[in-house]
């Protein structure tokens, strides 16, 4: 599988860069290349149609997604569009778009699992979902409740971090709400990756005494705002409940909440409501749930993404066809320049192409377990056809 990445600003500048890199695939000695799927990252929802209409004409299937931040091997971009054109078989992939409208955020994961289990005896899945309102918790259970525990899923959830806006597309349908999969035969195309996040802990466990889907009301049976505002101090607090209440993204501050594994979960704390002194939870939390805080990042947590790569090249897969990145946008905030870095690090670990983006959330697998909801993390996936 031969995996190019291109990018552009507008969707001529990207139908330029396709026919550049389309070669007539009937060349001896495998010079020809005709792509069939085409995994796309824009900012300007508007560009969607025009984008469908050029991948389309060329019969390639398109998982598409809105993010402001995105990435490749060639560094971060804002304004581009950028495109990972894979010509990996149709036979080998099939891409499902669930909407939410109708149904919950659990049953449109369960429904992806049910196709990739119908699609594939050994399905991996590739995920991206659009909706702040829903719990991406759910999904990721209903997910690996129909198609295994233990099966592989990576992804982000997309969307502008400034208001949650934003909207996932095929060739044929885009939705505002639902979930986009990408689901791949993984006893065709081998799939490893991990979550990491390299933050480290302080201080004792605090538990989670009243608290009710993302809101929690107490920790300790104290007020949790309270709790929280002792932490991360008044002036945050502060500035920030008397607009909206929402957090900013690069706090740096994410909730270690503690599994039987030993690898925390990271979540973060994301609006505060001063009538009831509760907070918000990303990805929901359960009464008895224990957590410790975390200290501010240092280099380490650079050094532990990149190293986690170079172990899985070292044990499992010594070369990839394409590497993709789903970086907690948190991430992008609190390191700032630094964060190129990280991406770089990544990129050379193969030396292939590799896409990207910031994300509101990424799904992954921390160890062995289950495949779970993660914050302020990295979620990586390398694919290599067998």
């Amino acid at each position: 599988m031969k995996a190019k990445s291109i990018k552009g600003k507008t969707p001529s500048e990207i139908q330029k860069a396709l026919d550049e890199s389309i070669i007539d695939a009937r060349l001896p000695d495998g010079q020809g290349y005709r792509p069939t799927l085409a995994i796309i990252i824009l900012s300007n929802i508007e560009d969607t149609e025009q984008l469908r209409s050029i991948f389309g004409t060329q019969g390639i299937a398109i998982f598409g997604i809105t993010s402001p931040q995105k990435f490749s091997e060639h560094g971060i971009t804002e304004d581009d569009i950028v495109v990972m054109l894979l010509d990996i078989k149709p036979d080998y992939f099939k891409i499902v778009l669930n909407d939410y409208e109708g149904s919950s955020a659990y049953e449109a994961g369960y429904n992806a699992g049910i196709s990739g289990k119908n699609a594939f005896s050994n399905p991996g899945f590739i995920i991206s979902p659009v909706d702040f309102g829903v719990s991406d918790d759910e999904l990721i259970r209903g997910l690996t409740d129909a198609a295994g525990h233990d099966i592989m899923v990576a992804g982000g959830v997309t969307g502008n971090p400034a208001d949650f806006s934003g909207i996932v597309f095929t060739n044929a349908v885009s939705s505002k709400g639902g979930l986009l999969a990408l689901i791949i035969d993984q006893d065709k195309v081998s799939i490893s990756g991990l979550a990491v996040s390299g933050w480290k802990p302080i201080g004792t466990s605090k538990k989670i005494t009243k608290s009710e889907g993302s809101w929690v009301f107490t920790i300790d049976n104290e007020p949790a705002m309270q709790v929280i505002q002792r932490f991360l101090g008044n002036d945050i607090v502060n500035s920030t409940t008397e607009a909206s209440g929402l957090l900013p993204s690069d706090l740096g501050y994410p909730l270690q909440f503690e599994r039987a594994s030993g690898n925390p979960i990271m979540k973060a704390v994301l609006f505060f409501n001063p009538a009831d002194q509760s907070v918000m939870i990303a990805g929901g939390v359960k009464e008895g749930d224990q957590f410790r805080f975390s200290l501010p990042p240092d280099f380490d947590v650079i050094d532990k993404v990149i190293e986690s790569t170079r172990i899985i090249k070292e044990k499992e897969m010594p070369d990839a066809d394409v590497l993709m990145v789903f970086s907690c946008v948190g991430r992008l905030g609190t390191f700032g320049p630094l964060i190129s870095t990280e991406i770089e690090g990544l990129a050379a670990t193969w030396n292939k192409p590799m896409l990207g983006f910031f994300s509101l959330g990424e799904f992954g697998k921390l160890d062995e377990g289950r495949s779970e909801l993660q914050g302020t993390t990295v979620s990586w996936v390398a694919l290599k056809e067998k």
